[in-house]
């Protein structure tokens, strides 16, 4: 009976360090689920809040990006930049950056630039700020054109355009455009979604925006066969600013008048997460919106 209850605890502790082995073993499988929050978290101590961190919409939650802009490399894949290639910038604030959410894997062919090297276009994208996800991909997969297009992903979260650091900004992308004009790309659209942080602002928008864009322009050679596709956006957190969104109105009318406008503020909250910035679903809309714009002007749909 004695050597019955050794036997029993003998195999209590192997099933138990096979466990532990077995958990252990699959850490980065296990570590962002609940099991692992309760196992890793809860009763280890180990802090790394990557379950908390995937429920907001983080789409690589066990890693902490460190610089302002996302610069997480290690899961991306390199890509030889092309030649003679479309570029988009997409810029402006969080709503033009990582700070949507969705997990859906939007494929497309197309690329992100970033630092010299060219990758494979996914969320959440390079150069841009936030962990979560961006329009972009999904405006990659609905463009549906064979043409090679290169993404210059800069959008800030929470920035006013009086910004002081606006040259970091004007310099980042110039630089992009820069390396890229080696290769023969060149410049064709820039997606300004950007406001929330500019209401009451509208006397100041007009004049700010025109020395940002301006500053990038003046460094291209073929100009006048640049597109700006300028949104109409101020809401966030059930706020919004009809006089700004009547100046960015004036801006795109006053570049191509034949572009048509986009409202962003028209897409109320079931389009977004968090009264503000975009879900999977406001993404789909936005994006979809953006590429018949695109599409209209390149194949002349």
């Amino acid at each position: 009976m004695e050597n019955f209850k050794i036997n029993r605890h003998i195999i209590s502790i192997i099933f138990f360090l096979l466990s532990l082995t077995i958990i252990l073993v699959n850490y980065k499988k296990l570590h962002c689920t609940k099991i692992g929050d309760i196992f890793f978290d809860k009763l280890l101590g180990l802090n790394s809040d990557c379950y908390e961190r995937r429920n907001k919409g983080i789409i690589n939650p066990h890693v902490k990006n460190l610089g302002s802009r996302y610069s997480y490399i290690e899961n991306k894949k390199i890509v030889k930049c092309p030649h003679n290639s479309m570029i988009i910038i997409v810029s402006g604030q969080s709503n033009s950056a990582n700070f949507l959410k969705s997990f859906k894997n939007y494929k497309n062919n197309h690329y992100n630039y970033f630092e010299g090297n060219c990758y494979a276009l996914s969320n959440p994208v390079l150069g841009a700020e936030g962990e979560m996800s961006s329009i972009v991909p999904a405006l990659a997969k609905n463009l549906d054109i064979s043409e090679n297009i290169i993404f210059i992903t800069s959008g800030r979260g929470g920035y006013s355009i009086t910004s002081n650091d606006n040259k970091e900004f004007i310099d980042y992308n110039i630089q992009a455009l820069n390396e890229l004009k080696k290769k023969n790309n060149y410049l064709r659209f820039l997606i300004w979604i950007h406001g929330e942080s500019d209401i009451g602002n509208s006397k100041l928008y007009e004049k700010s925006f025109e020395n940002i864009y301006q500053s990038i322009l003046d460094t291209q050679n073929d100009r006048e066969n640049i597109e700006l596709i300028i949104t109409q956006t101020s809401y966030c957190k059930n706020l919004g600013d009809k006089l700004l969104r009547d100046k960015q109105r004036a801006i795109s009318l006053s570049k191509n008048s034949l572009l048509e406008i986009i409202n962003t503020d028209e897409l109320g909250n079931e389009f977004r997460y968090d009264d503000c910035h975009f879900n999977e679903t406001g993404i789909e809309k936005l994006s979809l919106k953006i590429s018949k714009i695109i599409r209209k002007s390149v194949l002349n749909e």
